[in-house]
């Protein structure tokens, strides 16, 4: 049985809730700020029910919270408050609390939130740490689709996809444009048991305002203008399987008050209608802002029922080695799209691959693989294949690294252009053959 911790100083409030919650969860109780870390230290509890209004302080909760996630940063702490001001929830759950109640308490929707606060704690503990994920070197989303890759932070990122397949929580998945966030979201349905009925995809920011409320919840006939018969909107169609909202904090704000009633009791209404209807949908949200809380993203109590379990994808220079898995990936794919099947990448254009920034991620490395996939020579692809210059790969300010650099490619691309022939190079290049050899040795290059 999991176990609860009630923090409340009003004692009937405390008493109500230690009724209402104690048929399923093992319940303790504290009164104030200082009885309740004893406690939280002595039982450590799976969740916290923490009144913010502790000892006559209206955010001395917060304290709370901050000593609480030091003692255990996975601590599920879902703060209650009679203080209606929504700028102090929102400050709890940036401190790290789960998720934040106003009084009057409602038992069942409390109880909905624990059980979600349990769930989750429940991911997160089954989830291995980062340094310590096995497994596949890439993560299946169909028979012919994968993710690759071998770093210790994609290792992570196919754990937590594998855990949340088992769950219908909603996710929130973050990251820069071309992540591979989309694919991210096909793999946990791919996973999980929905997988035989569909994934429905929509760009929030590609649908104009003025049709995005028609193509989610459908419409029937004479609802409006052009409205000639029903029309089934994109919720419908994910009925029992999952619902991608991509580039979420751009929905308007007049729709997401739809929304969230939609996440709350699972049922639409076309517009027009005048029935609702149940559906099952697993929802995941996508985003590539780093604050969808600001003005002109989601509202907070959106933001926090879309977020139940978030995953954040690394940017592709933030994966090493994962660049050229992930390259290899891509040109195998293109050996066969373009009927080369000798096409393969050249030491050099390795090295620029690790080395450059990659501002547009896997989807950039995929536009330079195609185009140099059919521009390269003798099936060879070089970095000036890729458009990469040696300015743009590194980023150096040191003069001697700068220096070495520039040396180690020099001599790398000429040794290619006279086939390896130190006698060529040297007659070309104006460098005698004993320097030459120096330098190649220097730089660790064999022919």
């Amino acid at each position: 049985m999991y176990s609860v911790l009630i923090v409340e100083d009003n004692a009937d409030l405390r008493e109500n809730m230690k009724w209402a919650l104690s048929s399923s969860y093992k319940v303790f109780e504290a009164d104030s700020a200082v009885s309740s870390i004893d406690a939280f230290k002595r039982i450590l509890p799976d969740v916290v029910l923490l009144d913010m209004g502790l000892d006559n302080i209206p955010d001395c909760g917060l304290t709370v919270i901050d000593e609480m996630m030091v003692i255990n940063r996975f601590a599920k702490i879902i703060v209650i408050t009679a203080n209606t001001t929504p700028t102090l929830g929102h400050e709890a759950v940036q401190r790290g609390a789960f998720d934040f109640f106003y009084k009057p308490i409602d038992v069942e929707q409390l109880k909905q939130i624990i059980e979600r606060a349990v769930r989750i704690k429940n991911l997160e503990q089954q989830a291995p740490a980062a340094g310590n994920t096995g497994g596949d070197p890439h993560m299946e989303i169909d028979s012919s689709i994968f993710i690759v890759g071998k770093s210790e932070v994609m290792k992570r990122v196919f754990e937590l996809i594998r855990r949340l397949s088992q769950t219908d929580v909603n996710v929130l998945i973050t990251g820069e444009s071309g992540t591979g966030k989309e694919l991210c979201a096909r793999a946990i349905h791919y996973h999980s048991n929905r997988r035989t009925n569909n994934f429905v995809p929509i760009n929030c920011g590609a649908i104009p305002e003025t049709l995005i409320e028609s193509e989610l919840f459908g419409y029937v006939k004479g609802a409006f203008t052009g409205a000639v018969a029903d029309k089934e909107g994109l919720i419908e169609s994910a009925d029992g399987g999952t619902l991608l909202l991509d580039e979420i904090g751009e929905m308007p704000k007049n729709l997401q008050v739809k929304l969230l009633r939609f996440l709350e009791d699972q049922k639409i209404q076309r517009i027009g209608g005048t029935t609702l209807k149940t559906v099952n949908v697993r929802i995941i949200a996508a985003t590539n802002r780093k604050d969808l809380k600001d003005e002109s993203g989601l509202r907070n109590d959106l933001y926090y029922r879309l977020s139940e379990f978030q995953i954040d994808l690394p940017a592709l220079r933030e994966r090493g080695d994962d660049v050229i898995h992930i390259a290899e990936s891509i040109i195998e794919r293109n050996r066969r799209r373009f009927n080369r099947p000798r096409l393969h990448l050249s030491p050099r254009a390795k090295k620029v691959l690790i080395s450059y920034s990659w501002p547009g991620n896997v989807r950039e490395l995929e536009n330079k693989l195609s185009r140099a996939s059919i521009t390269c020579i003798n099936d060879r692809i070089e970095p000036e294949d890729l458009q990469i210059s040696s300015k743009d790969a590194c980023d150096i300010f040191d003069y001697k690294k700068a220096r070495d650099a520039f040396e180690k490619e020099y001599l790398e691309s000429l040794m290619v252009k006279c086939n390896n022939n130190i006698s060529e190079a040297s007659k070309i290049s104006g460098i005698s053959r004993p320097t030459l050899y120096n330098m190649m040795k220097k730089q660790g290059i064999k022919i």
